[in-house]
C-alpha cells in the first residue's frame, strides 16, 4: 500500500493520517486493487479484505473504521461515545445505513474516513480541543454547504485552531464541464479554452476552508485522472473503485 501524508497533520503528535492510492489490495478488473467501496459492483468479501488492511496499517479492527454512505450532500455526522456503536462496522447493510459526508469526532481509536474517485477528500484537525474530521466534496458538495456546516459544527463544539488538507483529486485541466455546472459555479472557478469550461475545484475548496475558519489548510497537487495509481471516474468510468483517505486520534 503507499500512504501520502500531509506536512501539517504529521506534526500533530496525537493523530494519524494518510491519503492512499489504489495500489496493495485484493480486488481485481477495473476495481484494482485496493478499492474501499462498498456497493460498488466489485465482490464486497473482497473490498472487506482491502479494508481490513489498511485498518491493520492504523493498528485498529475493522469494526472502527468509519466510512459514511456518501451522498454528495450536505449531511454532517457527529460520532461520540454514546452514538459510536450505531457507526461502528458489522455488516454491508450497516455500512450503508448512515448518510452523509462529513464526519466529526473526538473519539480515540475511531478510524474516520472518506472514498474519492475524482472528488476531494478533506482531512481535519483541531490541535486544541483535540477534535478530527472528515469531508467528501465533489462539485456538488465543493458548491453546496458541505464545507461550511462541517466547520460550523466544529466551532460550535469549541475549535479554533483548525488544519486542514486536500488530498488527491480532479485537477482542473481535466476537470471540464458542461455549461450546466459551469453556471452553477462562482465564475472565479471557471476557466474558458477553446470553447470548453473547465473547474477549478480544489482551489475552491482551499478558498472555502479559510473563509470558514480553517487556520492553515495545505493541499497535495496531484491529479487523479492523469495519475494511473489512482482510481478516476473520468478515466475508468462507472465501474471504478474509491481510495481511502482517513484520520484517527491514538488510543
Amino acid at each position: 500500500m503507499n500512504v501520502i501524508t500531509a506536512d501539517l497533520l504529521s506534526e500533530i503528535d496525537f493523530i494519524n493520517h494518510g491519503f492512499f492510492d489504489r495500489t496493495g489490495g485484493e480486488s481485481k478488473g477495473s476495481y484494482e486493487s485496493l478499492n474501499v467501496g462498498i456497493g460498488r459492483g466489485d465482490d464486497d468479501k473482497i473490498v472487506l479484505k482491502n479494508r481490513e488492511k489498511i485498518a491493520k496499517h492504523f493498528g485498529i479492527p475493522v469494526s472502527n473504521l468509519i466510512i459514511l454512505n456518501q451522498k454528495h450532500g450536505n449531511k454532517v455526522h457527529i460520532i461520540d461515545s454514546k452514538n459510536k456503536k450505531g457507526y461502528q462496522f458489522k455488516d454491508v447493510e450497516q455500512a450503508l445505513k448512515n448518510e452523509g459526508d462529513a464526519i466529526i469526532t473526538k473519539e480515540k481509536g475511531l478510524l474516520i474516513a472518506v472514498n474519492t474517485a475524482d472528488c476531494a477528500p478533506i482531512l481535519l484537525c483541531d490541535k486544541d480541543q483535540k477534535y478530527i474530521a472528515v469531508i467528501h466534496a465533489g462539485w456538488r458538495g465543493s458548491n453546496g454547504t458541505i464545507i461550511e456546516n462541517t466547520l460550523k459544527e466544529m466551532k460550535n463544539l469549541g475549535c479554533k485552531n483548525i488544519m486542514a488538507a486536500i488530498g488527491p483529486c480532479l485537477q482542473k485541466k481535466h476537470f471540464e464541464v458542461k455549461d450546466d455546472v459551469a453556471l452553477k459555479v462562482d465564475s472565479k472557478y471557471i476557466s474558458y479554452i477553446e470553447n470548453k469550461s473547465f473547474f477549478d475545484m480544489q482551489l475552491q475548496v482551499l478558498e472555502k476552508l479559510m473563509k470558514n475558519g480553517a487556520k492553515v489548510v495545505s493541499k497535495l497537487n496531484i491529479d487523479t485522472f492523469s495519475d494511473e495509481n489512482y482510481f478516476s471516474y473520468r478515466r475508468i468510468g462507472e465501474k471504478t473503485g474509491v481510495q481511502f483517505s482517513g484520520i484517527v486520534i491514538k488510543g
